[in-house]
């Protein structure tokens, strides 16, 4: 079913989407963006930190743009310092802090500089160091968040060939003094690009979800914080799991959920969901195989005896919980289509699955969406952070095909038209085009990543010209 679904324009460049959740649309001041790639927005209680990285860089070289509440520029700062690797900006203890390392003397250095939004950084300070083995350096992972004013790092020990995998866990307090170090050994062999994610749950409890390969895909969660840490396989019983996602629910349970392949293909066909509670015991544990509508709106009956059933080129892009307590696992699309003879990214939709608040599946939904472009950038579907109810927008790319231009309908200065998708109890999806006027003279459309996903509350992306070289933030509320 498809709507025309109008937004109007208000104070300046604020818009309103009028759903059963109320949601807030406001533009920023535009700022370059040539040469640079999207990293994150930082949100103070008054400012907006709008980080940018120069492409393909992985070294301190970062534009910064500064927003006051009211989304209006109030500073800019670039920082280049070749000499320290990039990790990551956060908000922590009410200060936007830049954590990078460098190699120097056979030692990795980990390192942190204070951004003062009136003088940009200011010098870099050691916080911690680990010997080189053969040369190999150590990576770090910096948690999202603080937790009762700690903040949890893991150091990623350097590689041995032929030997386990070890890490340390480093807990740092407000002032960034190191306050506890705890050494561990994994059961698993060194790689040399390593897959860990560090996620500390509601009560402080800290974990370590790893991604390694061999024959596909698998996955271990541990519990750190002691000598000896308590280690789980994700698995299922007879299928390889090819994807996951995760977070915790309102019963501080970690809520595990993905797709899975069978052992011939690597492809979806189907998914699942585990909940383990804070000792990390599996609590609950279900999965279940694509049913025919969802493979065939993407498959013809011949690619599936060509190609097997199931769902090829699909990635996991959002795994979220609704106000209700509902879950949604959503997977799209991504592969290359020729164009006349020009290659482009492709996506030919998503699905959306969703679980009750028990983790239990309700429905299952197929979304065919055709976007062709040349730059992946425009290519995707795009939820909230502030999750109330499943809805998810996308660019409408197949406008840029019409001779006569983006209907006026759509809104000034819109790129393509942006569209709507929201679901009934039963699962069946309402898609309306959306009315978004974009501040400027440019051509402008979505960038559908969130910038501050780990948060709730407001969410931000980047808005930006088909050349890439200017863009804002759309922060919605």
């Amino acid at each position: 079913m498809i709507n025309r679904y109008v937004i109007l324009l208000f104070m300046g460049f604020s818009i309103m989407i009028n759903s059963a959740q109320d949601i807030a649309l406001s533009f920023s001041d535009m700022v370059s963006s040539k040469g640079l790639s999207p990293v994150n927005c930082v949100v103070s209680s008054d400012k907006y930190f709008y980080i940018q990285q120069r492409e393909k860089s992985k070294k301190c070289d970062l534009t910064i743009n500064i927003f006051n509440d009211e989304l209006k520029k109030e500073a800019s700062f670039r920082l280049d310092n070749p000499k320290y690797e990039f990790i990551s900006i956060k908000y922590l203890f009410d200060k936007v802090i830049l954590f990078a390392s460098h190699n120097e003397q056979m030692h990795t250095h980990l390192v942190y500089s204070i951004l003062d939004d009136k003088l940009g950084f200011g010098p870099f300070n050691e916080i911690y160091k680990e010997p080189q083995k053969s040369g190999y350096p150590t990576s770090f992972i910096i948690s999202d968040k603080s937790y009762e004013d700690q903040l949890h790092v893991i150091a990623e020990l350097p590689y041995v060939s032929g030997k386990n995998e070890d890490i340390k866990l480093l807990i740092f307090d407000k002032n960034l003094k190191l306050a506890k170090e705890v050494y561990n050994k994994l059961e698993v062999k060194f790689e040399t690009k390593r897959d860990n994610k560090l996620i500390i749950s509601p009560n402080g409890k800290v974990f370590l979800i790893k991604t390694y390969w061999e024959k596909g895909n698998n996955f271990n969660i541990y519990s750190l914080g002691q000598e000896v840490i308590k280690e789980e396989v994700i698995k299922l019983n007879r299928n390889k799991i090819s994807a996951l996602d995760y977070f915790f629910n309102a019963k501080n349970e970690l809520v595990i959920a993905g797709f899975y392949s069978s052992q011939i293909r690597y492809n979806y066909e189907g998914y699942f969901l585990f909940k383990y509670d804070d000792d990390l015991t599996l609590v609950h544990k279900n999965q279940y195989h694509f049913n025919e509508k969802i493979i065939k709106t993407f498959k013809s009956a011949k690619e599936i005896k060509e190609k097997g059933f199931g769902l090829d080129k699909f990635l996991l892009t959002s795994f979220k919980m609704d106000a209700k307590g509902n879950h949604y696992l959503v997977a799209e699309h991504l592969g290359r289509k020729k164009v006349k003879e020009i290659n482009n990214w492709h996506s030919m939709g998503m699905v959306i699955i969703k679980f009750n608040r028990n983790g239990n599946f309700v429905w299952g939904c197929p979304i065919e969406r055709e976007q062709v472009h040349l730059k992946r950038t425009f290519i995707g579907g795009f939820a909230l952070s502030n999750f109330q109810e499943p809805q998810y927008f996308y660019n409408e790319l197949a406008n840029l095909n019409l001779r006569k231009g983006i209907p006026v309908e759509y809104g000034v200065n819109n790129y393509c038209g942006t569209k709507h998708i929201t679901f009934d109890e039963v699962g069946i999806p309402t898609t309306k085009d959306l009315t978004i006027s974009f501040p400027g003279s440019d051509m402008l459309a979505f960038h559908p990543v969130e910038l501050n996903s780990n948060t709730n509350t407001k969410t931000i992306f980047q808005v930006i010209n088909e050349s890439g070289e200017k863009s804002c933030l759309a922060v919605i509320e």
